[in-house]
């Protein structure tokens, strides 16, 4: 299944719930994060700003307590087998960025959280902030601005695509 189906079902499931809160979950969820809680707000017609505001909360809350607690974590997990082979894949997939991100620093991973896209965002920069050993409260700093950049990004191209289509169709 496909992202976009993917997130058609999420919706599907939060039926019934106030729109804003659906973007609140969706946008909390690490397959989604701001970019699909975003898209999921404007597609449901919410205005921008609190499609803005419930996405970055949602990807906020989720993020904050891996940033602060993973590493103890993991630590704490060391020697079992499952959690080693789930965050030896996280970390394997994870170091082919580390190296691009070491280079600019907090940059770089503002970066890397604000480019919408599979593969990058909020809790990919947990994973490489955790492995480059930077400082914590840095690092949520870098990661809050990303996401925010990163939900700004999808708002834009997601009005755009709508007018867009508008356009073509004729529609008022």
């Amino acid at each position: 299944m496909n992202e976009s189906g993917l997130l058609k079902d999420t919706l599907d499931w939060l039926r019934g719930i106030p729109p804003e809160y659906a973007v609140l979950v969706i946008s909390a969820l690490p397959v989604f994060e701001v970019r699909g809680g975003v898209l999921a707000g404007l597609l449901l017609g919410l205005p921008v700003e609190r499609v803005l505001l419930y996405g970055c909360l949602g990807n906020f809350a989720s993020v904050t307590p891996a940033l602060l607690f993973l590493e103890p974590i993991s630590k704490w997990l060391y020697g079992n087998r499952f959690a080693d082979r789930v965050f030896h894949w996280l970390f394997a997939h994870a170091r082919k960025k580390a190296d691009q991100v070491n280079n600019w620093g907090m940059p770089g991973l503002v970066l890397l959280t604000s480019i919408p896209l599979p593969g990058f965002g909020a809790w990919t920069a947990v994973i490489i902030a955790l492995l480059l050993n930077m400082h914590r409260w840095r690092a949520v700093g870098a990661t809050y601005l990303g996401i925010i950049i990163s939900g700004a990004i999808v708002a834009v191209a997601t009005l755009g695509g709508m007018a867009g289509v508008k356009s073509v169709s004729g529609a008022p």
